[in-house]
């Protein structure tokens, strides 16, 4: 079976040459000092996962818990309106509600 050459359909540019990647380094344990020289030259050459993943590190977004909210009947559960607090004593409850009952108990 004929190979494909460079120019044809199918392999316009040929084989791309290899080059020494992020992923590489990470693979070779690379160190967080050669991490970063490779994530921050990809940057530099206009990588959009290199921007997306420097920009995460510098301007950090804080993590949020969306909780969805539950309509029964006309009253809406907000549970955006309970404590920390409240909301764990409420997972404890559930999860309590959820679990099967041991047979040695029984």
């Amino acid at each position: 079976m004929p190979r494909w050459t460079k120019g044809v359909s199918g392999n316009l540019r040929g084989r791309p040459k290899r080059n020494y990647t992020f992923t590489d380094a990470l693979r070779a344990k690379g160190s967080p000092h050669e991490l970063a020289e490779l994530a921050w030259k990809a940057a530099r050459d206009g990588q959009p996962w290199a921007i997306q993943m420097i920009y995460n590190r510098l301007d950090p977004k804080p993590a949020q818990l969306k909780l969805m909210t539950e309509e029964r009947d006309e009253n809406p559960i907000d549970y955006s309106r309970l404590t920390d607090m409240e909301v764990r004593e409420l997972q404890g409850l559930l999860d309590k509600a959820a679990a099967r009952p041991d047979k040695a108990a029984a």
